[in-house]
């Protein structure tokens, strides 16, 4: 046994022996769920962390349920019509109450929206939400919402991105207050949250829709992969998130618990190109030819990985199926960086989250594979408050981040790519262009073929190492049936007892 490995292996059996006993004093009301890291508040308006986002789809409701191939279904929004290309009007259900019994009404719409864009409350989801000009109200229970131009995936950006929360508490508490001690209009209501433990919610008995099938639910947060695996094999969690490749083994040989996909973690390497080496296109050509993803896919992923032939998800609506991975040529990297002006290489820096599974092993390989071309890289695992920041903060040279594999290709790609949205590290006026028209074009044919021309241009410009999409999965215990949904939430509206 290497040296290294035998203090990991005590850590996570001390870290598994530790946790359990919290998580032991419940019963067959109480669902307990662990995740791998903490939220950062429960404002679903002041987070884009899935770990947190999956906290708070718990509390808050929204108007629709976006759907997995795009489309919406009713939530808070009973029925709604579309009144031109740039207006829908929505009828929102009557009796629906937030969880201190304020009423969820037009009023608190408004108020939810015109919140969102408020600078004070620096909300990651502005960019999704900014097509979006105007909200009128027609009466307590009717409304309408506008955008500037045409905008396609409108009311499905609003059913994950649009928390409707109650003007009167939030006045009353203040911004930070709410993001402590939320009140939410979900299927659960918030009991208490304490730090570094466990967040606390029971049933709520007024909720308009269905019924949660349990009546309380702790979520609890596990970094240490063994002792969140551990925590499922014996009993001691229903419900668990982040289990890796390594570990899925381990659920199924314990005959305790089964394994449901949750989402393709859709894992990329930005490249800062607005200095550096990476400022040259033929050293973001050279990265994506000197890493074979195919190797690090059958090392670390058992050959499961999906690869990513560019920056749209090939499972994704309006991804050009033409499209090739980057083929693994070193020789042709050597040569580009010298066509550069690196014929020796360079030094540089990859920053990337501790929090994200199997991300050592993947930093490490990715490094050995640019040492290979001469291009030498210092690791920098960072931790996650650390890590956003200094992403936002544009410090990076090259970082490891990742998005879901959602099917709307506006979710992430907007996002992620468009200069009005985030321009950390990378700028394309083209680019820019074709991600406006493609939220504009209503017909979706035609919109698939916009995002199959901004998915070649972003193959062609390479701002990203492009590589691959791990098959996520949740842990789930024999006596409870959840099956995970393409987004990746731990959404537990949809767990029940198994029969």
């Amino acid at each position: 046994m290497r040296k290294w490995l035998l203090p990991v292996l005590v850590l996570a059996m001390l870290s598994a022996f530790c946790v359990m006993p919290a998580l032991a004093a419940r019963d067959a009301d109480t669902l307990v769920v662990v995740q791998e890291a903490e939220p950062v508040g429960l404002d679903l308006m002041r987070s884009s962390i899935q770990t947190t986002m999956s906290v708070c789809y718990n509390l808050h409701d929204t108007l629709f349920t976006s759907e997995e191939d795009a489309s919406v279904t009713p939530a808070l929004a009973e029925k709604w019509e579309k009144v031109d290309d740039v207006t829908w009007k929505i009828f929102l259900r009557k009796g629906a109450t937030f969880h201190n019994g304020e009423p969820v009404n037009a009023e608190a719409v408004k108020f939810s929206f015109e919140r969102s864009l408020n600078p004070a409350i620096d909300c990651p989801h502005k960019g999704k939400l900014s097509p979006f000009k105007e909200l009128k109200i027609i009466d307590d229970y009717t409304f309408t919402i506008s955008t500037a131009e045409p905008y396609a995936p409108g009311l499905y950006i609003l059913g994950y991105y649009l928390p409707i929360v109650p003007p009167g508490y939030v006045k009353q508490v203040g911004d930070a207050e709410y993001n402590i001690k939320p009140v939410g209009c979900g299927p659960y209501k918030l009991v208490k949250w304490v730090k570094g433990e466990e967040i606390v919610m029971e049933a709520y008995d007024k909720y308009y829709g269905a019924k949660p099938a349990y009546k309380k639910l702790i979520i609890k947060s596990i970094p240490e992969e063994a002792a969140r695996v551990a925590a499922l094999t014996t009993g001691e969690a229903d419900v668990v998130g982040a289990i890796p490749m390594h570990q899925r083994k381990k659920v199924l040989e314990s005959k305790k618990a089964y394994l449901t996909p949750q989402m393709g973690s859709m894992i990329y390497l930005g490249l800062n190109t607005y200095e550096g080496p990476f400022k040259d296109i033929r050293v973001r050509h050279a990265v994506n030819h000197a890493l074979n993803r195919e190797l690090i896919n059958k090392a670390l992923f058992g050959g499961e990985a999906i690869m990513c032939t560019g920056a749209i998800s090939p499972r994704t609506f309006g991804a050009d199926p033409n499209l090739k991975p980057y083929a693994y040529d070193p020789e042709k990297a050597k040569k580009l960086l010298a066509d550069a002006g690196y014929p020796q290489g360079f030094e540089t820096r990859l920053s990337y989250g501790t929090y994200m599974a199997q991300i050592q092993e993947q930093a490490e390989a990715i490094a050995a594979d640019l040492a290979k071309v001469g291009i030498k890289i210092k690791l920098e695992p960072l931790e996650r408050a650390v890590m956003w920041e200094n992403y936002k903060g544009k410090k990076f040279q090259m970082y490891l981040y990742f998005w879901d594999d959602a099917p709307e290709p506006d979710r992430y790609v907007y996002s992620l790519l468009h200069s009005k949205s985030r321009d950390y590290y990378y700028k394309n006026p083209k680019v820019d262009e074709l991600l406006d028209k493609g939220r504009s074009v209503l017909d979706r044919e035609a919109r698939a073929k916009v995002y199959a021309e901004v998915d070649r241009l972003l193959y062609e410009d390479a701002p990203w190492l492009y590589l691959y999409i791990i098959p996520e999965v949740f842990g789930v215990a024999n006596n409870v049936d959840y099956q995970g949904r393409r987004d990746g939430f731990l959404n537990m509206r949809y767990a029940k007892p198994k029969k």
